[in-house]
């Protein structure tokens, strides 16, 4: 740690640098300020990345796809309104926002359009399953408890969170 930042992550033991306190992390968790592991700003960071109030709150690090929910993979519309069920964002304001911004296809794209953000905090994401079930079975199937995906459905499901984890979703 150098001027109160962690400068380098070692596995090892390194000799004390100059002017660097090192400690025993081993077993334990580091980190710069608070992580916020449930947020719902899929939409939020889309009008300001910066996601300051976060910020001012000491959150360093924020999760998006909470609650299975995410705009990672989807239809626009049909994302519209798993949001607005489960959150109450009003559709009028969501709609066209979600219109307007999503302009990828797949979970690497998407990761790709969150590293291009001007982010404030740390930013990951986890692969929304409503997202994921919607886009695969088309949002009605999705909803409905008496449908099952077929094999050829699940195995893309499947692909497509595996494809997000790969590009480093959670």
């Amino acid at each position: 740690i150098r001027d109160g930042r962690v400068e380098k992550i070692s596995a090892t033991r390194f000799p004390h640098e100059e002017g660097a306190r090192v400690i025993d992390a081993r077993g334990k968790w580091v980190m710069p300020g608070f992580i916020d592991v449930h947020t719902h700003y899929d939409a939020e960071v889309e009008l300001e990345p910066s996601l300051g109030e976060s910020l001012r709150h000491g959150v360093t690090t924020v999760f998006l796809g909470s609650c299975s929910l995410s705009v990672a993979v989807g239809d626009p519309d049909d994302l519209t309104d798993q949001f607005t069920r489960v959150e109450a964002i009003p559709e009028a304001y969501l709609r066209p926002l979600i219109r307007e911004k999503k302009t990828w296809e797949t979970v690497s794209e998407y990761v790709e359009h969150l590293d291009g953000l001007p982010l404030g905090p740390n930013v990951t994401t986890f692969v929304g399953y409503s997202a994921v079930r919607s886009h695969v079975l088309g949002l009605e199937r999705s909803l409905d408890p008496k449908e099952k995906p077929s094999g050829r459905e699940l195995a893309r499901m499947k692909a497509i969170v595996n494809e997000g984890l790969d590009a480093g979703c959670v």
